[in-house]
């Protein structure tokens, strides 16, 4: 089988995987953070499975199916903090896993994020935050739907390194992605957590962990 090899820029999209898995061994010590665990532990899982396969994400060709995108929108919380949360991305023409109802794919996601503090008289009240990853899915299909598990991990930017009362060193970030959910017809529906952190690039750096219900729409 012919196999493609891999591109730097998708290649250093793995290291920034794998410097946030770094970093949580240190985010254990404060918490028990399972979700985040997930995310970080399926996208260099499926990373893997991409990179040996020779596709996208990891392949010379972006391999983007723009007949097939989708628009979504998600809203939550970390505790004091309101989240939106608004992306557009495009599925990768092809699978790189599938047996029986079983399949692993994907796509390619750009966001942009708003925050907002319902604390009275916090240092920074509100902000914006921009990001691009690839995003995992595990799906399982029924009939009339299909079960799903995403991952991703990828670059975040913040418009200003303090996040309400919290200093993150740096407005360069990196963002984990865990999901589950349910798809029908052309609607996706779930939950998502997305964690934010700097991977211990510099100190201090308190993580950020948005809850939110996730929907999207495929056209």
């Amino acid at each position: 089988m012919h196999r493609h090899k891999p591109h730097f820029s998708l290649l250093f999209s793995l290291m920034i995987a794998l410097a946030t898995l770094t970093h949580t061994t240190s985010a254990r010590a404060e918490s028990n953070n399972s979700p985040m665990t997930f995310a970080i532990a399926g996208s260099l899982l499926s990373f893997g499975m991409a990179c040996y396969q020779g596709k996208a994400p990891c392949s010379l060709s972006p391999g983007i199916d723009t007949d097939k995108t989708i628009a979504s929108f998600d809203m939550g919380s970390d505790d004091t903090i309101d989240h939106l949360r608004l992306a557009l991305g495009a599925d990768w023409k092809e699978s790189f896993y599938q047996s029986g109802p079983f399949e692993i794919n994907g796509r390619w996601e750009v966001n942009a994020n708003h925050w907002h503090s319902t604390r009275a008289n916090p240092e920074n009240k509100q902000g914006y935050i921009i990001g691009v990853h690839p995003l995992f899915q595990y799906n399982y299909a029924f009939s009339n739907f299909k079960l799903y598990a995403e991952t991703g991990a990828g670059l975040y930017l913040l418009d200003d390194p303090t996040i309400e009362n919290e200093f993150k060193s740096t407005q360069f970030q990196f963002g984990d992605v865990f999901g589950l959910g349910v798809k029908v017809k052309q609607f996706e529906l779930g939950y998502r957590y997305l964690h934010i952190s700097n991977a211990g690039i510099e100190m201090p750096n308190p993580g950020t962990d948005f809850h939110n219900l996730h929907l999207g729409y495929r056209f």
